[in-house]
């Protein structure tokens, strides 16, 4: 193929290009270099940096999204339709219906009123396939060109406020003018629903019940629903449409032009969401008018939010996070990407909390905190936002943990079943909140009418309720109350019953510190005794684990909760054997090149386990960093860095979400953001890559009775750099890592 270079013109800034690099997507971001050590603030990623390669929409298993703190929504296999559009409590009807290639893999993107895409753009009335993607924090960026390549299209797309704001450029590169005939199809099925959100979206499905009409001036086309109080107004910025009509659920857009060669032409149109309709018109004619500023804006604003979530004494955030000053580029990318991942879920209208981090985004769940996710960034969620933090573990204290899995933030109600891991993950968000704070006063609260420490020990011995006659151990049921889709991890399972001693260990240490020895004493013996029952369900030699069923039979599970779950509660407990066996078994089985399995191969249920996140195919993208973790726990440092650098290149698509799947059974199998199974975008387990690396790579330990040390401070973890402003128990500092271990400094200067 012959290579031609090509320049585009997108918001003032010009992107030069090769079109065989356009098409196969080998673009890549390219980060402005810093000195380390120029301060907190030259360390933090610009915008740009953060961003996506180009990714072609054949290699693309979802498509990206754009979020702000207001929501989000996903953009569509052309250049200007979006989907799931979430402003809570609006939301747009349907979503996204993927269809199946003929190899079976996720490919075709179905997109038609009743499935939510608005703006679906065609070009001499013909629907123009989008070729590549690159994701940005703050935007989207779409391609396409058609004429034997002599007219190039690239669109962008952000949020601004409840408004979402499409710039369409086309570029004429080839030798003469050219009319063209732009049209847009301006779907706006959005309803207002402030009850009802689990996490399936109670998307509006009945097109005739919108209702569409074009201004006397023909400058917005209004949609109202009439069943509640919703409406959306598309208008344009400076290159007016030449026809602008309405139909059913919305309208039609279009532009007649005539481009000469070398030359190019802006499309701008806004969509805003509200309430009523003189309210929407107003908005969106007014973003309309000021497109370039709010373009600007939409980016701005995020830059700011992402930076102020580093910075002391913030206008944003109750606290911040650390910053990371390291040559090594690819964990400074996964660090930095992750916390922009994360703070794609934060979220300010909401009207149970002004600072809420929703579990996913946008495609389900939109509403909803969920007990576990949150428990993946508990460390990062300490440091940066305390105040909400505690106020969120007061609200899951009133709502009974036992009887639901997450909280609507829009109602504050609980949602769903109770879930099997709901005492570890609260009791756990419970001592990282007090071991980073050192608020220890908020233990002798009073919440839902009792004390909080008793109640953390009511979540620590909850499992006593669960033992049945075959076991000692706790039975924690069936697959859907556990990993969903492995039929063999169910009743008797390690993870949960290591997470019970660690947490009758916790409460002793919490016991102690009050002055009630004997307690504490008690709780350890309990801790202890339950230990080595845990220990029995070990395969000896195998570096995996048993479950117990209930005729007492035992089958082997060869998954990486175990691993994990059992290196961070009971490491202490495992002799020098098993640590070497169990990091044998996750290198072997378990580790890709560029990501890992959730279930090995094999296993004799990865045939019907078959999900991007717990099966043999890909991982939860919490697992991949607590697995690092684990990893190093077992003394794995060069095996654990190595695989955490190779993490850097699942963000080359976009942010960390739910889960990424391997494409093939290969050890160097691709990686994609995966869709199938009802995998969101975005989601806060993206923030478990920030949490490990600060409470790992830099062993930042706190302990109940205020006492600060290092995690394995004399060992190499096989990475240098400096972590700054790390703020424990009201104090900050500076940890440093090298060839020689850990060390740490106080400095209460905050850096500029």
């Amino acid at each position: 193929m012959q290579r031609r270079e090509f320049i585009v013109a997108l918001g003032g800034a010009s992107l030069v290009a090769s079109q065989l690099d356009l098409l196969v997507g080998n673009i890549a971001a390219t980060p402005a270099q810093r000195p380390a050590g120029s301060g907190a603030c030259a360390a933090i990623p610009t915008a740009d940096e953060l961003a996506g390669q180009w990714v072609r929409f054949s290699d693309l298993h979802t498509l990206p999204t754009v979020n702000n703190t207001l929501g989000g929504c996903q953009v569509g296999s052309d250049l200007f339709s979006v989907q799931s559009l979430d402003f809570p409590p609006y939301c747009q009807g349907g979503g996204s219906r993927p269809g199946q290639s003929p190899s079976g893999g996720v490919r075709i993107f179905d997109y038609s009123p009743q499935f939510g895409s608005n703006g679906r753009l065609r070009v001499n009335g013909q629907p123009v396939a989008a070729a590549a993607f690159r994701w940005f924090p703050y935007q989207v960026l779409r391609r396409a060109s058609i004429g034997n390549g002599t007219l190039e299209f690239e669109s962008a797309t952000r949020l601004w406020r409840q408004t979402v704001l499409w710039q369409l450029m086309i570029k004429n590169i080839g030798p003469n003018a050219q009319d063209v005939e732009i049209s847009a199809e301006l779907l706006a099925m959005i309803s207002r629903v402030p009850s009802g959100w689990t996490w399936n979206i109670p998307r509006p499905d009945a097109p005739s019940s919108f209702r569409a009409s074009v201004d006397e001036t023909n400058r917005t086309l209004v949609v109202s629903d009439a069943r509640t109080p919703a409406a959306v107004a598309f208008a344009f910025g400076s290159t007016k449409p030449d026809h602008l009509a309405a139909n059913v659920g919305g309208g039609n857009a279009s532009w007649k032009l005539r481009i000469e060669p070398g030359h190019s032409v802006d499309v701008q149109v806004v969509m805003a969401v509200g309430s009523q309709p003189p309210q929407v018109t107003t908005e969106a004619l007014h973003a309309a008018e000021h497109f370039s500023a709010m373009f600007h804006d939409a980016k701005q604003d995020w830059y700011r939010m992402f930076t102020a979530a580093f910075l002391p004494d913030n206008p944003v955030f109750s606290g911040h996070l650390p910053t990371l000053e390291t040559a090594d580029s690819s964990i400074r990318r996964v660090y930095y990407v992750s916390v922009a991942s994360l703070l794609a879920i934060f979220r300010r209208n909401f009207p149970v909390a002004s600072h809420s981090y929703i579990s996913a985004s946008p495609q389900y769940g939109a509403s909803l905190m969920y007990f576990w996710d949150t428990f993946t960034w508990a460390t990062i969620h300490a440091l940066l936002d305390p105040v909400d933090m505690k106020n969120m573990l007061r609200r899951w204290l009133g709502l009974n943990i036992h009887s639901c899995y997450a909280e609507d933030m829009l109602t504050g109600r609980g949602v769903g079943p109770w879930y099997s891991f709901n005492d570890f993950v609260v009791f756990n968000q419970f001592a990282t909140y007090v071991r980073i704070t050192g608020d220890t006063a908020f233990l002798e609260e009073l919440v839902a009418g009792r004390p909080v420490m008793e109640q953390l020990e009511q979540m620590a011995l909850w499992w006593k309720r669960l033992v049945k006659p075959y076991s000692p151990l706790a039975d924690y049921g069936e697959a859907r109350n556990l990993l969903e889709c492995v039929p063999t991890y169910t009743h008797v399972v390690v993870s949960l019953n290591a997470a019970n001693v660690w947490m009758m260990r916790q409460a002793a240490e919490l016991r102690a510190i009050r002055g009630e020895k004997s307690r504490a004493v008690t709780l350890r013996q309990q801790a202890d005794r339950l230990a080595k029952e845990v220990l029995k369900l070990y395969v000896p030699g195998a570096g995996y684990w048993n479950t117990v069923q209930p005729d007492g039979s035992r089958v082997p599970v060869r998954h990486c909760i175990d691993f994990f779950t059992v290196a961070y509660c009971m490491a202490e407990d495992l002799s020098a054997s098993m640590k070497r066996e169990m990091a044998d078994f996750v290198r072997e089985q378990l580790l890709a090149e560029h990501w890992m399995r959730a279930l090995a191969l094999e296993d004799p249920a990865a045939p019907l386990s078959n999900r991007p996140d717990h099966g043999p195919m890909g991982a939860y993208d919490a697992w991949p960093p607590f697995t690092v973790e684990a990893l190093c726990r077992l003394g794995e440092w060069p095996h654990a860095t190595a695989f955490l650098r190779r993490c850097a290149g699942a963000t080359h698509e976009g942010p960390f979400g739910q889960s990424h799947e391997l494409l093939t059974a290969e050890p160097d199998s691709p990686v994609r953001k995966a869709l199938r199974g009802e995998q969101v975008y975005n989601a806060a387990c993206a923030g478990a890559f920030a949490e490990v690396i600060i409470r790992n790579y830099f062993g930042v330990r706190c302990h109940f009775d205020g006492k600060i040390d290092l995690y394995a401070p004399r060992v190499s973890h096989g990475f240098a750099g400096v972590l700054r402003n790390v703020r424990l128990q009201g104090r900050t500092w500076d940890i440093h890592s090298g060839n020689a271990g850990l060390t740490a400094t106080e400095s209460n200067a905050p850096q500029s």
